[in-house]
Formats: structure tokens, C-alpha cells, sequence
């Protein structure tokens, strides 16, 4: 399929944001539009899990949990579509020291990898293990479910970073091979616009980074084209990759790598 674009006039932008303020295009809708949207999934209490609207839901602790490690000092790097997980979980593996936040609209997919991250818990505790120490035997106590470093939010990130995170408080960014929305008249709720943009640029730190990869060349395109455009953000630089590291692919550069295919690569500093 084609995937076709052009700079944008002023006209254009101009819907861009009234489109935005109107909460067009978001994943599932507006949740301010939905019924309980103040309460959490019962499968979400007490675990790394928030939505915006139900930080305060008093049946579990997320909301306090996750608003302490947000005002801690540990770096944050928050990954927007995270699929499968993998490339998320392995960076959470590698940078214990780090604070990790996911965003996926797909609720099965979130809670799959909820799932997968209170299995790394237990076996990171040793949980089910059983050890003589004298006369005694001690069983590896659970973990708590609310203190990993890794959080995760069925939220479209449009509608949850305003609320949730803090303008400067975000390291790095990951945008790991975003739906394209080929069809014109889905063009709406693709994730790169220029509002988009200036959030990504409050919520980064002064010398934050924006990483950003597609097999679309033409979708690359058009997030250089956005980014280096906005006052902010600096070119893209292919060295700044050495500041991501060594890291697991997603599923979906795992899937091009071995079928041949081409991954384009951007690296946007936040000077």
C-alpha cells in the first residue's frame, strides 16, 4: 500500500490541533467518554498498572505507588506501542535503576505482558524456592506487585501523558514501528502530528531523546519532517543510537530482519 503525505499548510495544522482538542482520533475513543472510567479493571488493581482517570481509585494502591516513583530521581524512559513487549522488558532487565512506563491501546496486549512481568518478579525473588536455615525452613517471600521500575497503561499516550507525567521529566522516548493507518480517512489517528509532537517535546528533559523506527520509509519521512521542523528538537543524528545500547528488537524488526526487509532509524535529540 502506498503511504503518501505532504508538508502541511497552514490550514492543515490548524485542523491538526483542533482535531486534537476535540480528541479526535484517540484508540478507543475519549475515555472521559466512558462509564467507570474513574475505577481500574479489577485484573488492574494493585498491580504496575494505571489509567489516567483512575489514579485515584482508593480499591488499590496504583496510583500512590506510581506517583512515587514518578517523583523519584530514577531516569524514565517510556516506550508508546509496546506489542509483544519484548523490546521493553529486556531494556527493564538491562537498567534496573531506571523507571519504565508502556503504552498499548490493546488491553489483551497489555494484560499479556502484565502477566509476563509478574513471572520476571517471581523468578527475580526466588518466589516458590524453599531453604533450611536450622531448625527452620524459609520460603522466598512474593514480590510486592507494585514495586517493579516497569508500569503499564492501556491509555492511548495522547490522552495519558498531559495528565499523568511532567513536563521535563521524560529521558527517552521510544516509538517502535507505529500503525502507519494507511487509509486516508484514517489518517486522524495516526500517532505522528504536529501536537503530537510538542508533547513529546514537554514531556522530554533538556537533552532527552526521541527514538523513533518504522519499515515504512515514507512514515519516517514525515516524523523527520514533523520533528526537525519543530523548534525544539534537533536533527536527526544516527550516532545518538549509541545512547539506546544493546537492546532486544521488537517483535516487528525481528519479523523484517529475518524476512530481508528494510528498518529506517531516526535519533532526535531534545537540546
Amino acid at each position: 500500500m502506498d503511504f503518501s503525505w505532504e508538508e502541511l499548510s497552514a490550514e492543515e495544522r490548524a485542523q491538526a490541533y483542533a482535531d486534537w482538542d476535540a480528541g479526535k482520533g484517540l484508540i478507543g475513543g475519549d475515555p472521559r467518554m466512558r462509564p467507570g472510567s474513574h475505577l481500574l479493571p479489577p485484573w488492574g488493581i494493585d498491580q504496575p498498572f494505571f489509567r489516567a482517570l483512575a489514579l485515584d481509585d482508593t480499591r488499590g494502591a496504583n496510583g500512590a505507588a506510581l506517583r512515587a516513583l514518578l517523583a523519584s530521581d530514577r531516569p524514565l524512559e517510556i516506550e508508546i506501542g509496546f506489542g509483544r513487549g519484548d523490546f521493553l522488558l529486556d531494556r527493564a532487565q538491562r537498567y534496573l535503576d531506571r523507571l519504565f512506563i508502556g503504552y498499548e491501546t490493546k488491553t489483551k496486549a497489555t494484560r499479556l505482558m502484565l502477566a509476563r512481568v509478574e513471572r520476571l518478579a517471581v523468578e527475580s525473588a526466588g518466589e516458590g524456592e524453599t531453604r533450611r536455615e536450622g531448625d527452620g525452613e524459609w520460603v522466598a517471600p512474593r514480590p510486592s506487585p507494585l514495586t517493579p521500575p516497569l508500569w503499564l497503561s492501556d491509555d492511548d499516550a495522547r490522552f495519558n501523558l498531559p495528565r499523568v507525567i511532567d513536563d521535563g521529566r521524560v529521558d527517552i522516548f521510544h516509538v517502535l514501528f507505529p500503525d502507519p493507518w494507511w487509509k486516508n480517512e484514517h489518517k486522524v489517528r495516526r500517532l505522528f502530528s504536529p501536537p503530537f509532537v510538542d508533547l513529546l517535546a514537554a514531556k522530554l528533559r533538556p537533552g532527552g531523546l526521541l527514538h523513533f523506527k518504522s519499515d515504512v520509509q515514507e512514515y519516517g519521512e514525515l516524523v523527520r519532517y514533523l520533528v526537525e521542523n519543530h523548534p525544539d528538537f534537533a536533527a536527526n543524528d544516527a550516532a545518538l543510537a549509541d545512547a539506546i545500547g544493546d537492546a532486544v528488537p521488537t517483535h516487528r524488526e525481528h519479523w523484517c530482519r529475518r524476512h530481508g526487509k528494510p528498518v529506517w532509524a531516526y535519533y532526535f535529540a531534545r537540546p
